[in-house]
């Protein structure tokens, strides 16, 4: 028994290390790069359009649209997209709108029904709107840089890119619902997503997608995705298993997630295990297999917090709360060293949301009922 634990935890270290190496050498590529380069290549700057798919007002929506509509470029369009006309978002969009008169803004209300994925239902009624082949699809809680446009066109240089997303990481908020989110995308998000680029494995979050429409719309467009969970995910997939290249750009992009309860984590959480359980067992598996805080502390219970398992235990806790907020620090998040004591109880938290895709595979979407099943394809539930 003690040699099983002794394994685990040893998995867990080591996985946690891989995931907080692959991200700093990640980041610090990008800082290289950007000491020998200028930010953006001027002389490739196509039109491009952003569309941003919004419901309802996130606490920083205004500064979050703001960021977009003054990119540093010279020349784009902002599509703005709400699926109901009571959506509270309207009145703050229209109020953009007047505000900055010399934008091209465009903003549409639309009800049209593609599929179960309420995402895609809202962009399928935005893209008619959007003029440029060359396309963004942000969430709306996401905030940039103004050389965000220019510095990640310039993959497109090459035409074997089809596709290319950021690295994020999460700012903002008060309370453990958005203190677990935030450092939740610090570590084992933006960990993963590292780590699976350096090894050719290319994972695309829907925070930001840049890609062309009409070579898009060559493979299907949105109508492969519609009734789809991880619509972001099986969109990169899609790129890659027709022989182009998906690019994870280390440029940072920010996720606000200022409103966020425990329950609104809880729900999220559950949602995603039943997601990850559903495009990848194994690697699932592993998840559990490699939580490092949880490990420890069982292996401390297991042996009645004996001198030698609490030794352990403590010493595995404290590298993940070192690790988080040398990753923190290094992101620039405002979370600091007080902040990631929390780290373990998040991992336990996570631990807890595990088990759920083994037993329920249905889950309520923007209030709709829906079954999960392979690949994330969703069907009907009662």
């Amino acid at each position: 028994m003690k040699e099983l634990f002794e394994i685990l935890i040893g998995l867990g270290l080591t996985y946690y290390l891989s995931i907080l190496t692959a991200a700093l050498l990640k980041l610090f590529s990008s800082r290289v790069g950007a000491a020998h380069n200028s930010a953006g290549s001027n002389d490739f700057l196509p039109p491009i359009s952003i569309l941003k798919p919004v419901n309802g007002v996130d606490g920083n929506l205004r500064e979050n649209l703001l960021s977009f509509i003054n990119q540093d470029y010279p020349e784009f369009e902002i599509v703005i997209g709400v699926q109901s006309p009571d959506d509270p978002a309207i009145e703050l969009v229209n109020r953009l709108k007047e505000q900055s008169p010399d934008k091209n803004i465009h903003f549409i209300v639309s009800n049209r029904t593609l599929g179960f994925n309420p995402k895609i239902n809202n962009l399928y009624g935005m893209m008619p709107l959007a003029n440029h082949d060359y396309m963004v699809i942000s969430d709306s809680n996401v905030i940039v840089e103004k050389d965000y446009l220019r510095s990640n066109i310039k993959y497109f240089k090459d035409k074997q890119v089809g596709l290319v997303t950021n690295l994020i990481k999460g700012i903002g908020g008060e309370g453990f619902g958005a203190l677990f989110e935030n450092l939740h995308l610090n570590s084992f998000t933006i960990g993963n997503v590292s780590l699976l680029d350096y090894a050719k494995k290319e994972v695309v979050v829907g925070k930001s997608i840049f890609f062309r429409k009409s070579q898009f719309d060559e493979l299907g467009g949105i109508w492969e995705l519609r009734n789809y969970l991880a619509e972001d995910y099986l969109m990169g997939r899609l790129y890659k298993e027709n022989g182009y290249k998906v690019v994870v750009s280390p440029y940072l992009i920010s996720t606000t997630n200022h409103s966020w309860t425990m329950k609104r984590f809880l729900n999220r959480h559950t949602r995603w295990a039943q997601l990850r359980w559903n495009l990848n067992k194994p690697a699932y598996i592993g998840e559990l297999l490699t939580n490092l805080p949880l490990w420890s502390l069982v292996y401390a219970i297991a042996f009645g917090f004996s001198y030698e398992a609490s030794f352990v235990t403590a010493f595995c806790w404290a590298a993940k709360i070192t690790g988080d907020a040398l990753m923190n620090a290094t992101l620039e998040t405002g979370l600091g060293f007080r902040h990631c004591l929390a780290a373990p109880m998040k991992d336990l938290v996570i631990a807890f949301t595990w088990p759920v895709p083994l037993v329920n595979r249905k889950t309520k979407w923007r209030g709709n009922p829906v079954r999960i099943t392979h690949n994330t394809l969703l069907l009907p539930s009662d």
